[in-house]
């Protein structure tokens, strides 16, 4: 009888938390790449999820290009899985793609229904992209597309409103930051403050800085209970 018992909860769990057939896109920062997203990758694959890397040239274009872009790139996969929900992990700049992608006429509506993680995103925008508009240096490196929006922005209203459709959201953010042009709790480049979003949302901070929350075993076991409830 016990070894029934737990056959059946074996099997009812993996029922329960299976993503088969089920495409969670993940995408990268500013400056970043595709292989940002490697970690990710490799242990939601392990989940069920058939993962897609989404990558773009982030100096080269204004926010809205990409988000053009990844909004063709998700109407393509909605087409192969008609009425399948699509999920996000974005990390930083990469959450401000997928806000644009989601409010682009092209976007579809598997994009809205799904589970949606944002990881350190200035989606009330950047005071440390702002300061470092004052170096010379800085705006060389950005060049004048999506660099200089995060450079010269006070908030990104203008890309549109997350929808209040998804199944669940996360938002997770880092604290150990120590960069001293920023008041308050921070992970070297956003402030806690500024990840906030106007929808009904779950919030995690973890001790991580910026570029490391995408590799840290903390953050993806968060994200993963997160895609398990």
């Amino acid at each position: 009888m016990l070894k029934k018992s737990l056959l059946l909860f074996v099997f009812l769990s993996s029922t329960i938390f299976s993503y088969e057939d089920e495409y969670l896109v993940c995408i990268h920062g500013f400056m970043g790449a595709k292989w940002n997203m490697r970690f990710f990758e490799r242990n939601f694959e392990k989940e069920g999820f058939d993962v897609v890397r989404f990558g773009y040239s982030s100096r080269d274009q204004i926010i809205s290009y990409h988000g053009e872009n990844l909004a063709k790139e998700l109407l393509s996969l909605s087409k192969k899985r008609p009425g399948v929900p699509i999920h996000f992990v974005a990390h930083s700049m990469g959450g401000l793609v997928l806000l644009s992608a989601l409010n682009h006429p092209l976007c579809p509506n598997e994009a809205k229904i799904g589970k949606m993680a944002l990881v350190g995103s200035p989606i009330k925008g950047s005071a440390w992209g702002r300061k470092l508009h004052d170096l010379p240096f800085a705006r060389w490196l950005a060049k004048d597309f999506s660099g200089k929006e995060l450079m010269t922005r006070d908030n990104f209203d203008y890309l549109g409103k997350f929808p209040d459709t998804f199944e669940d959201v996360i938002v997770v953010a880092g604290s150990f930051g120590f960069n001293p042009f920023l008041k308050g709790t921070n992970d070297g480049e956003v402030l806690l403050e500024e990840t906030e979003i106007d929808i009904p949302h779950k919030r995690v901070v973890k001790c991580c800085g910026h570029k490391s929350l995408i590799f840290s075993k903390r953050v993806y076991i968060a994200l993963r209970n997160f895609f398990r409830e």
